[in-house]
């Protein structure tokens, strides 16, 4: 059998990451997790297509999936959820912000070793943004990273979920401060759990992107701090899962059903977040 192009253990890290670089959740199908994490790793073709021993399954499919069971029985870093959704947990989102050291030294020198093989012209990671919170969103806005391999894929930035979520003190921005819709999940220092809602869909774009519909400017207002909402668990779901669909009115700042039964309010903004893009 031939070596392992990276082992489980070596995986979790840029795993991790790379889920939260999509906003903490992925479709492994929709956002082709095994493609575009090879491209991130620099794995070569003949890596991709090497098979186990006795040739009857995928190695790099088995050592993702693998990875994953183990960040979720042994370290309870992804959720258990959904076929084919892959959420990190709060847990998971920790280990991203403070990862444990063998975790660190394991994936460090595996690309020490594997150097020689990435291209020349790989771009170094995004400088950590510092300043005003207008100003930090927008040098996020600026780093927010769009692909494009066979079929759209769009990159969502951590950066931006992370400095999100520490401006409104890990609250939703759709529950009613005094009266919240659910009760907060706590995830320690002083924190809630909360997620972030893309209110134009990246699959949405990305399908009309595919007939040529979709403007040059689409691309950079999709992923910016203008499309994305701090929500609850059971806001996300609620905006994702319900008949009809929601839309936002940008000028009331609310969401309300496509029938009309159902609106809600944003009860918290901070200026100039959901202010309409520049053009």
């Amino acid at each position: 059998m031939a070596e392992q192009a990276i082992t489980q253990e070596e995986l979790f890290l840029p795993l991790l990451r790379f889920i939260a670089d999509h906003g903490g959740e992925i479709d492994r199908q929709r956002d082709n997790l095994l493609d575009a994490l090879a491209d991130r790793l620099g794995l070569t073709q003949e890596e991709r297509e090497r098979t186990t021993e006795g040739g009857d399954r995928n190695q790099w499919r088995s050592t993702v999936e693998w990875s994953r069971e183990k960040l979720i029985d042994l370290h309870d870093a992804i959720e258990k959820g959904e076929t084919g959704i892959w959420r990190l947990s709060p847990e998971g989102w920790r280990l991203i912000e403070d990862p444990p050291a063998e975790w660190m030294e394991s994936f460090d020198a595996w690309r020490e070793n594997r150097r020689e093989l990435r291209p020349d012209d790989a771009p170094d990671p995004p400088e950590r943004p510092s300043g005003p919170f207008q100003e930090r969103l927008e040098q996020m806005r600026e780093s927010l990273e769009v692909e494009v391999h066979e079929t759209l894929r769009l990159a969502r930035n951590s950066a931006l979920v992370r400095a999100l979520k520490e401006e409104y003190d890990y609250r939703c921005q759709l529950c009613d401060p005094e009266d919240p819709d659910c009760s907060p999940i706590p995830i320690g220092d002083g924190h809630h759990y909360v997620e972030v809602h893309h209110i134009e869909g990246l699959a949405e774009v990305a399908a009309r992107a595919e007939h040529g519909q979709v403007e040059d400017t689409e691309y950079q207002n999709l992923t910016s701090y203008h499309n994305v909402i701090v929500v609850c668990p059971y806001h996300h779901r609620l905006l994702h899962h319900h008949v009809p669909s929601f839309v936002f009115d940008r000028d009331d700042m609310c969401f309300w059903a496509e029938d009309g039964s159902h609106l809600i309010p944003i009860a918290s903004r901070h200026e100039p977040h959901l202010a309409p893009p520049r053009s």
